[in-house]
């Protein structure tokens, strides 16, 4: 739910090139020695799992460990869920990227020129609501859809739609509420049923408290080489489409692997959320790699931050979903990347 937090992966090659050559436990235990992450790794290759590990403490204060099983708030990879939503709409001919969001919420401003491929894009011209002053504290209580839609209507739209990129949370919001509409169900049940049930996901929700005794992480912020627990939580009723989601690393993977082979979307649909603008898929980052092509997005909610991402090329999957993480989070996928190749190595010797 932050601002605009993609995965520059180019800029960070050099980077990568210059750290040690580690295999995935011994990085992963270099994180938990040094006070750099909790959380879990997951990776799949050609849709098995390769590898899982979990790290550091779900809650430090009651003793319990993380493990693969372990729950955390995804934030904005949940707007992956969405687009998927949205293109599924799309293939069942129950809505058009080219409608106009008028028809949906006229009070929008500028609705009538904003399109829903605008709005997938982040190239709608729609106000942020989470750069309002203080929106971490309104947005602890529940929100409803009147007040969710009362604050983004409340400014001006920035500029002409589709003429630049500007990330905006309010689209993925104003995108769970159109899905809404159109199934007459709530955003929850929509997730459940064409994602969670079509994937048999056992450890993915939405919109939900955390519940400590389910094997749900806490979040923690770092200060003086500690973890200190951040009790002031995000109250998912608000964040919907933008970073509602809740699940683990594996579960993530299992989702991103079926998404990018097909099994969630047409192929039609497929080749759209994957065409960039700017680097801008349809609810993802599309990035290059060392000549390879990174389907991916980043998470961030309360201390909680997550990354996802699919290398068509490889056929791999890799996603950490972390409650408490210090420095660059990109730097940290890169690493395991890395280390993902120099095990691949060491196994093969």
């Amino acid at each position: 739910m932050k601002k605009r937090i993609f995965l520059f992966f180019g800029a960070l090659c050099f980077f990568v090139s210059c750290t040690k050559s580690q295999n995935l436990n011994e990085l992963l235990n270099d994180y938990e020695k040094e006070n750099e992450a909790m959380g879990t790794v997951s990776i799949l290759k050609d849709g098995i799992n390769f590898y899982g590990k979990s790290i550091g403490y779900a809650n430090i204060e009651l003793d319990k460990k993380n493990n693969v099983e372990t729950k955390f708030r995804i934030g904005s990879i949940s707007k992956t869920f969405t687009a998927t939503i949205i293109l599924q709409l799309l293939d069942e001919g129950k809505l058009s990227l080219k409608n106009s969001l008028s028809q949906y919420f006229p009070e929008i401003p500028n609705s009538e020129n904003i399109k829903i491929s605008d709005m997938l894009y982040h190239r709608s011209g729609i106000y942020n609501i989470t750069t309002d002053k203080n929106f971490e504290v309104w947005i602890s209580e529940p929100r409803s859809r009147n007040e969710m839609i009362t604050k983004i209507k409340s400014k001006a739209s920035l500029f002409k739609p589709n003429s630049k990129l500007e990330y905006s949370n309010s689209n993925y919001i104003l995108l769970a509420y159109i899905a809404e509409n159109i199934d007459k169900k709530t955003f929850g049940e929509i997730v459940n049923r064409r994602i969670i049930n079509k994937l048999n996901l056992k450890r993915t929700d939405f919109g939900k408290d955390i519940d400590f005794s389910k094997n749900e992480a806490m979040c923690y912020y770092p200060e003086n080489g500690k973890w200190h627990p951040i009790t002031f939580h995000t109250n998912l009723t608000g964040t919907m489409g933008a970073g509602g989601v809740i699940s683990n690393a594996k579960e993530v993977s299992i989702f991103y692997n079926a998404l990018f082979t097909g099994k969630l979307i047409s192929k039609e649909s497929l080749k759209l959320m994957t065409t960039p603008k700017e680097e801008m898929g349809m609810g993802i980052s599309v990035n290059k790699f060392n000549g390879l092509v990174v389907y991916g997005h980043d998470g961030a909610i309360d201390g909680f931050r997550s990354i996802a991402a699919y290398i068509p090329k490889l056929k791999l999957t890799i996603c950490f979903t972390f409650n408490a993480s210090s420095g660059s989070h990109s730097q940290k996928l890169l690493k395991i990347f890395k280390a993902y190749q120099y095990t691949i190595t060491q196994k093969s010797n």
